[in-house]
């Protein structure tokens, strides 16, 4: 198998992981049960692979984190405007 084909199947699995719980959000808009730490800590994640792949120029790892920042950034969004709403914040 060429090496780059697995860097291909492994970015497809880990970009797409939380698509699923992104359509459930996206379509329910219910986030109460979330943890906003660890999405949070997956958009952190994202961003810093984002910027990895852009240094070192590899399009896969651009790619993959580009789509998976928007899947995982936008359920840590919901949910940080979730919670402000209920303590009475405007957001």
């Amino acid at each position: 198998m060429d090496i780059d084909l697995l860097g291909y199947i492994a970015a497809t699995f880990s970009t797409f992981a939380m698509l699923p719980q992104a359509v459930h959000v996206w379509r329910t808009g219910q986030v109460e049960q979330l943890s906003l730490r660890a999405f949070g800590m997956a958009t952190i994640g994202a961003v810093l692979w984002l910027i990895y792949g852009i240094a070192i120029g590899n399009g896969v790892i651009i790619a993959a984190n580009g789509v998976g920042l928007f899947i995982v950034g936008s359920i840590a969004y919901r949910k940080l405007r979730w919670i402000l709403q209920h303590r009475g914040d405007v957001f």
